[in-house]
């Protein structure tokens, strides 16, 4: 008789053994782990990582978010919901705005406080956010555009309906980062409740590329680029003729513009020699020879024409806008019939 049975018993044990041997393939290591190493594992990743922080967590919890610089990415779960960044030892490094979402509700800058703030960097000012805001949406589906405006103003633009609390205001309209904005990120929401994650357009490295054009030209020096456009060409003539052209008679006018005298020419048919007068603006009477700016004034000694760009003769080169000048004729040969005066000014 025994000897019937020994092959099913055998059978129960095997099936028994595998049943066991199945069951312990799962193993709870904080309850029968003792001294586990790692140390030889191709891979141990203890805390989850990604580029926007979760809604929510449980006490304890570790996060990497990937899209801070190290030093300011490692946060942990110090209460519920509640994300605090580990910065490093020896001082506050400044945070960079994180963003979370729940239903309605849209957070920038949880993490920022006043011993660790949140530095952003528009043109050559820096804007330290040190509380963080929230944006509720009510209504509408699109995308939203949170920037820092050129004004150090914590924006986020939509074409929805969204009002902004803690220090952040909602701007309709906003389809685009503004051209002079400093951009953060774009989340989308849809029949009035966001999604749960948004694209970080943050940049770690980054210029600004200055093309001149249309006359303007570009220098670079310390970091910053000068745009500047040439000088302007301007100036006057005036011309004596007929009875006119008779020493001491004089021509006023008034310059609409500042500038600095640049050259001077003289066409006549005789010789000549003119001087310039100059009362600035706000002057109640015309110049006079006791408002010269000459100090024996510019001639054509011979031939009909001189164009000179010597200005020693003057005491300033400087024309200010609205002076009135006097252009006098001082001195005039008997046959000349005509004098014309040119005067260059740059502007």
């Amino acid at each position: 008789m025994s000897g019937k049975y020994r092959l099913p018993i055998l059978g129960i044990f095997l099936g028994v053994t595998a049943a066991v041997a199945w069951s312990q393939t799962q193993i709870n290591l904080q309850s029968q782990g003792r001294d586990v190493d790692f140390s030889a594992a191709p891979n141990t990743k203890p805390a989850q990582a990604g580029t926007f922080l979760p809604t929510s967590c449980s006490a304890g919890a570790v996060y990497v978010l990937l899209s801070n610089p190290p030093g300011q990415n490692v946060f942990i779960c110090t209460s519920s919901n509640t994300w605090s960044v580990q910065a490093g030892g020896g001082g506050s490094a400044p945070n960079t705005l994180t963003l979370t979402a729940s239903a309605t509700v849209l957070s920038i800058g949880a993490n920022c406080g006043a011993s660790s703030p949140c530095n952003v960097r528009v043109g050559s000012t820096i804007y330290a956010f040190t509380n963080g805001a929230t944006a509720t949406i009510s209504a509408g589906t699109g995308s939203a555009y949170i920037y820092i405006s050129s004004a150090g103003v914590l924006t986020v633009g939509h074409s929805m309906t969204v009002a902004c609390g803690g220090g952040c205001v909602a701007q309709s309209g906003i389809t685009a980062f503004p051209v002079d904005s400093y951009p953060i990120a774009v989340w989308t929401a849809t029949n009035g409740a966001w999604s749960q994650s948004g694209q970080d357009v943050r940049a770690t490295l980054g210029r600004d590329l200055v093309t001149a054009g249309n006359g303007l030209t570009a220098s670079s020096s310390g970091g910053a680029t000068t745009l500047s456009v040439p000088s302007e060409e301007a100036g006057f003539s005036v011309a004596f003729r007929g009875t006119d052209v008779t020493a001491g008679e004089t021509i006023f006018l008034t310059i609409p513009y500042a500038c600095t005298i640049t050259d001077w020419a003289i066409t006549s048919d005789g010789t000549a020699t003119i001087q310039l007068w100059r009362v600035t603006d706000g002057g109640a009477e015309l110049p006079n020879n006791g408002d010269s700016m000459n100090l024996t004034g510019f001639s054509l000694a011979t031939g009909t024409r001189i164009h000179s760009t010597t200005l020693t003769d003057l005491d300033s080169t400087s024309i200010y806008a609205f002076d009135t000048l006097g252009v006098n004729l001082t001195a005039t040969g008997s046959a000349a019939s005509h004098v014309e005066f040119s005067l260059g000014c740059s502007r």
